[in-house]
């Protein structure tokens, strides 16, 4: 059994605890889903979990082991596997297959046995034919199924998830669903921190913090029969407000086309003389050549956005909608075909803004005010005496005051990070700003701030595109809804 018992937690120089006497427990085969809104201690449950942080009072105990004993501290370790929120933070190897490798290696595992683990452990996600793949070039949500795969392949007794879904369209969330319940069957404890209520139907038992503590644990239907309670606790988005379409200050002259465009992550191949061309045709069997060829993640797609409209773009994982937005923000040049913007002219990068999957890794400077303003002065939009107005209506537009322009973003919270990252793109002023999967991993407090973000964009005469797999939230809230399949665009 993995437990807590009384277990509190404060992080260096913070003046409150992040985790307050908590006590719970988990057991061999059950499937525990932990609730709670953006900041009250779910992460930081899921590293004393498995021992990344230890208590500062109390303890964590794993049947006759406590993770405070640093004799025994790396078999706690590998008997409760951890995921973490973000993929990108325990990916290290260059290709699929090392990756889910690399933890059995360092068990001293043998050959025959690591092997076979990669095998199913890819299979169990939806990987296989993946193994050669440098995972820099998956998809965010392939990259979660890599991560994924690569704690399973270490065969723990408890699997701690943290937002396993986030970045994971409805039907990898289905596998993901499935992928749970065998694990369970095979008398694994998974503990599973998530905001989808869809998950915590499935559960054998809820539990629920907020600032730190425990308020609530109990069964799926207790939970969901007080919805008053669920909406304190933020687990519930509130009456959405539907976002203004097609306002009066909509320009029509500003756009984004798309004409024909394809674009591949393959690097083309340099040019041959015709001699050696005709050597290599003559050498490389025919299928191999077939292989060679570039695969379009986009394919002749054509697309026309006027300023002032909102955008959904859906697809599954790796259907190319972070290198659509990519290519709609000047950052990548199609392979065939012309991106432009407003009079034909190519769009450049700058020309509209961009919010990525973490915004949070776009801060950089050691001030929010110098963070915020990096954009519009290498844009020429200010004069000097106006820099404090800017920082200032930034911030407002993301719902921070004023006093955070001095503070180092790096002393804030994941959450106020996001906001000073979104409010970065915002105060450069761009007619379109694209968000990719802007919710993912927030709480319903935070989702509706996003909502209401994009509700005031719109208002201002901006035009807004989003990508997400949230498409329940927002579907009824934009001007059309597209769907990427195979390379193109599909009216839903």
């Amino acid at each position: 059994m993995l437990s807590f018992d009384e277990v509190s937690f404060r992080y260096s120089g913070a003046s409150r605890l992040a985790l307050s006497a908590l006590s719970l427990s988990l057991q061999p085969s059950e499937y525990l889903v932990l609730l709670g809104a953006n900041g009250s201690g779910k992460s930081t449950l899921a590293r004393l979990a498995n021992g990344l942080l230890l208590p500062e009072s109390g303890a964590v105990r794993l049947d006759d082991l406590t993770s405070a004993d640093e004799r025994t501290l790396l078999e706690f370790r590998r008997r409760v596997a951890l995921l973490m929120q973000d993929p990108d933070d325990q990916i290290v190897a260059t290709t699929a297959q090392a990756e889910v490798a690399f933890g059995p290696e360092n068990l001293a595992l043998p050959q025959e046995e690591i092997a076979d683990r990669v095998k199913r452990s890819l299979q169990a996600v939806g990987l296989e034919g993946f193994e050669e793949r440098d995972p820099n070039t998956l998809s965010g949500g392939q990259r979660q199924r890599l991560a994924i795969a690569g704690v399973l392949a270490m065969e723990p007794d408890y699997l701690v998830l943290d937002e396993p879904s986030s970045m994971l369209d409805a039907e990898a969330r289905a596998d993901l669903a499935k992928t749970i319940e065998a694990l369970r069957s095979q008398s694994r404890g998974i503990l599973h921190i998530t905001h989808d209520l869809n998950f915590a139907q499935l559960a054998d038992r809820v539990v629920v913090l907020e600032d730190g503590r425990l308020v609530f644990d109990g069964q799926p239907e207790e939970l969901f029969a007080d919805t008053q309670a669920m909406e304190d606790w933020h687990l519930l988005v509130p009456g959405l407000t539907a976002w203004p379409k097609n306002p009066q200050s909509c320009v029509d002259a500003l756009r984004i086309q798309l004409k024909d465009v394809s674009f591949s992550y393959d690097v083309p191949e340099k040019k041959e003389s015709k001699r050696g061309k005709r050597r290599k045709d003559k050498e490389i069997p025919q299928n191999k050549q077939a292989e060679s060829q570039p695969r379009y993640t986009i394919s002749h797609l054509s697309l026309d956005i006027s300023v002032g409209t909102s955008t959904l773009i859906s697809g599954v994982s790796g259907a190319g909608k972070s290198t659509l937005l990519k290519l709609m923000a000047g950052l990548l040049k199609p392979t065939k075909g012309t991106v432009t913007f407003s009079d034909e002219s190519p769009l450049r990068p700058g020309a509209t803004g961009l919010v990525f999957q973490h915004p949070e890794a776009q801060l950089f400077a050691s001030t929010v005010a110098d963070d915020i303003l990096f954009g519009p002065k290498n844009l020429g939009l200010l004069k000097s005496d106006a820099e404090t107005d800017c920082v200032t209506q930034a911030l407002a537009s993301v719902g921070l005051e004023a006093t955070y322009a001095k503070r180092s973003p790096f002393a804030l919270s994941g959450g106020e990070m996001r906001r000073v990252a979104i409010a970065g793109v915002v105060s450069m002023r761009r007619p379109f700003i694209l968000f990719d999967e802007p919710t993912a991993g927030l709480d319903a407090q935070g989702r509706a701030f996003i909502h209401g973000l994009i509700a005031n964009l719109l208002e201002q005469g901006t035009g807004v595109i989003v990508v997400s797999h949230d498409t329940e939230d927002l579907i009824d809230q934009v001007d059309q809804h597209l769907r990427l399949e195979d390379g193109q665009l599909w009216q839903c």
